[in-house]
């Protein structure tokens, strides 16, 4: 099939798809909805399968990097709108279920989902790299979704017995000859992520070889073990809940503890995922203390603490240090002496402006120092990049202006930005600068792609010429295009 081809069948699928989204479905009658959704699902499986094409292909030609996207990932995220990482999710399935056809098939055609197919590559990838083994299993699991109609969960549940099923004797999962490829496949597949629940927590979800988690374990488990007290310890003395708190002679009745869970008979009221958690921060915290840890560009790694600058100034007077903002000579505080005298209280502070910029963080050097880093990492607090989140261990300090070009090495012309974008600012036209009024890194991308061009870079259209259609299009009531 040629390119053009390929682009017109995508192009029909659009508008095939779009004659779907403006059906009335008040007007299909009840009796069809079930097959309706039924041929939806089946169309929608189709469709992921010519994406995982796409992204095959995308990796073969690194086109998107051409266009100024620092990875194949980072470019599906942004137009499949997904979260962040989403893009890697099709790049890992297409390496999943390349040596896995059959599954692939099957997703082709309908019969499975991508979520289903996506559970069987992943779990089969946790096994020995034995290519007829790993065949018959995903076979076998394909199977269970033909004959019992299992979904990706129940997939990965029944993952294990399809496994041992298959291998009977054990000659390829328990065996010791092969233990060693099974647990280097499963070194191969760790991960560890962390999502935002978008509530003030994170969820945490991951993998690994049972060696390493074995090890976190036995560092964990004794840091998890129960704390006991003495009965009684925690001041809460066991009281009816709906009692008042004072008598009719305004004696009180009973200290009732602040944790709703808490007995008062002195045993640790945490069950063990929650002492497991624990442990985890516990064991960070000690780990923290330690000089163990990477340094930033010469600053150890540290939790900072931003205040602003009344709000430290009150800290310090309420310290003593000073009343009323000013010395005991009626001088004023600066934010710098302000700083000075925190240190001194063991307050180790950023001071911040009303609008969030750095007054104080040190004396600024030529070369980036310490100081400078700290203004970058409280500035910045991880790649500037859009989009990117790597931590600051991860970056570079960049000169917005070059230094061979002049450019100085102070905080209005560095930026933290990770290697991998590093390189994407010095070998595309993405451009970035510092907004004066903000003292933020602010980023101009590459001219958009236009869809009308065939989601293809469009020169000799400039960006000013791509602008004007899209003001030309909104004044006749047109919808722009999407641009990526």
């Amino acid at each position: 099939m040629s390119s053009t081809a390929a682009l017109d069948k995508a192009a029909a699928a659009v508008e095939s798809a779009a004659e779907l989204a403006q059906t009335q479905w008040d007007d299909l009658a009840g009796a069809d909805a079930p097959e309706a959704a039924a041929r939806i699902a089946q169309a929608k499986a189709m469709l992921d399968a010519a994406m995982l094409g796409v992204t095959a292909r995308l990796e073969e030609t690194h086109e998107p990097e051409k266009l100024g996207w620092a990875s194949t990932k980072d470019f599906l995220t942004h137009v499949t709108g997904g979260h962040k990482g989403a893009g890697g999710g099709l790049v890992r399935a297409v390496d999943q279920l390349r040596d896995l056809p059959a599954v692939g098939d099957a997703l082709k055609v309908g019969a499975i989902s991508l979520t289903q197919a996506r559970a069987i590559g992943s779990k089969v990838t946790t096994l020995p790299r034995v290519p007829k083994f790993r065949t018959a299993v995903a076979d076998r699991m394909l199977d269970l979704v033909h004959t019992n109609g299992y979904d990706a969960t129940d997939l990965q549940v029944a993952f294990g017995d399809v496994a041992r099923e298959l291998d009977v004797d054990g000659t390829l999962i328990k065996d010791d000859r092969s233990r060693e490829r099974q647990e280097r496949a499963a070194h191969l597949a760790r991960h560890l992520g962390f999502s935002q629940d978008g509530i003030g927590g994170e969820y945490l979800r991951g993998y690994g070889s049972e060696e390493e988690s074995e090890l976190i374990k036995s560092v964990l488990m004794p840091l998890a073990a129960p704390v006991t007290t003495e009965p009684g310890a925690c001041g809460g003395v066991p009281t009816d809940p709906n009692a008042p708190l004072l008598d009719e002679n305004g004696h009180p009745t009973g200290t009732r503890c602040p944790d709703p869970t808490c007995a008062h008979d002195g045993k640790d009221p945490r069950d063990h995922g929650r002492r497991f958690w624990d442990a985890l921060v516990e064991a960070c915290r000690r780990l923290q203390s330690t000089d163990q840890l990477p340094h930033d560009h010469g600053a150890s790694a540290r939790i900072i603490v931003t205040i602003d600058q009344e709000s430290l100034r009150q800290k310090v007077i309420d310290a003593g240090l000073a009343r009323d903002g000013s010395l005991p000579s009626d001088q004023r505080l600066s934010a710098n002496a302000v700083r000075r005298l925190a240190c001194d209280a063991e307050i180790i502070p950023a001071v911040l402006g009303s609008d969030g910029q750095i007054l104080d963080v040190g004396r600024a050097r030529r070369l980036v120092t310490p100081a400078i880093w700290l203004a970058l990492v409280l500035r910045d607090r991880h790649c500037a990049f859009p989009g990117c989140t790597r931590l600051p261990i991860a970056c570079d300090a960049h000169h917005v202006v070059h230094w061979a070009d002049g450019g100085a090495t102070s905080l209005d012309n560095l930026m933290l930005i990770c290697r991998k974008h590093h390189t994407l600012v010095h070998n595309t036209p993405w451009t970035v600068r510092i907004d004066p009024a903000t003292g933020r890194p602010v980023w101009t991308r590459p001219p958009p792609i236009d869809l009308r061009d065939r989601l293809r870079y469009s020169p000799p259209r400039t960006a000013e010429e791509i602008a004007a259609a899209y003001e030309a299009d909104r004044a006749a009531g047109r919808p722009p295009p999407r641009a990526a």
